[in-house]
This record gives C-alpha cells, structure tokens and sequence, in this order.
C-alpha cells in the first residue's frame, strides 16, 4: 500500500497501541499455543472475542460513532475489500501470494474490524509498492485514514471500558 509515511506511522503505531491493549484487557486475550504447564505460548489479541464484543455494542457507541466517509470506504461496494493475500499453487508446485477479493462479515460492525485489521496487515506485510498488487490505484490514504478512524474509536472505547469481552457461552 503505497501510503504517505505519516498516514503509514500513525496507522501501525495506533493499531500497535490497540493489540498492546487488548492484551492488557482481561477477555481479550489469547494465546498461541498452550500456556498451561511449562509450556510458553505467544500473546495475542483475542480478534473473534472483540468482534463478538464490538458487535454487542450500541449503534450509538460504536456504528454511529464512525464518519459516514469512513464507513462508505470500508462497508462500500461490494464488500469483498480491502483484498487478502491468498497462498495459490502453480502447476509446478510453487507457491505465490496474490491478493484476492475476499467477503466482509454480513454485520457491518464485524466488517468495519475485519476491513480495519485487512488495511493494517496490508500495509505491514502486503505488496507496498507492487503496482501488480494495487487494483484500485490512489485511494490507499483514503484505506488507511478510515482504519486508522476505526482504530482510535475502539482505543477510545476500551478506555472508557464501554468496549467489554462478550460473555461466553
């Protein structure tokens, strides 16, 4: 995603603050791997825990919270964007990462967090500069100002602890 380095910085070191967080927040975190017994396990955000948490919000809390040209860019069209890298496998055997449309939840509120998360990991691990990789040339910025948007309601939220883990079943 070629993105100004401000839009770029902001983006991965609010969506950093976010994980950081979340992992702080009792519900919202998890762990890949087993940490029971001796054995070490990575710590990671509980993605499904908050997209089950935010999706019990409020319209008024989180959906209405949101700029009508944020939630135009991540929910319009035909909500298969931001795109995801897909592993596909030539006839030869090799492997290649290519960016495929993929759905957003039907919940607008899921989507709005999966297209934030799509846009971060995009940025961070995806094409950068390949203009092979960038279907919809020039509204990258556009991408990163509404994640980064999503990003500082939910960091605002956690804050004010209206954004909660969702009991379990």
């Amino acid at each position: 995603m070629p993105v100004s380095d401000a839009s770029a910085f902001a983006l991965l070191r609010a969506f950093g603050m976010l994980e950081f967080t979340l992992k702080r927040t009792p519900g919202f975190l998890a762990a890949d791997g087993n940490p029971l017994g001796n054995q070490r396990a990575k710590a990671k955000a509980d993605w499904p825990d908050v997209d089950r948490a935010v999706a019990a919000l409020e319209p008024a809390d989180f959906l209405d919270q949101l700029s009508g040209s944020t939630r135009a860019k991540l929910l319009g069209g035909a909500r298969n964007c931001p795109q995801v890298q897909f592993v596909q496998v030539a006839a030869d055997g090799t492997w290649s990462a290519n960016y495929e449309d993929s759905p957003l939840p039907r919940n607008d509120v899921e989507a709005l967090v999966v297209a934030m998360r799509r846009v971060r990991n995009n940025l961070f691990h995806g094409g950068k500069e390949d203009p092979l990789q960038e279907p919809h040339q020039g509204d990258d910025e556009e991408w990163t100002m509404a994640a980064r948007e999503v990003v500082g309601l939910l960091l605002d939220l956690l804050d004010r602890r209206v954004l909660r883990p969702y009991p379990r079943d």
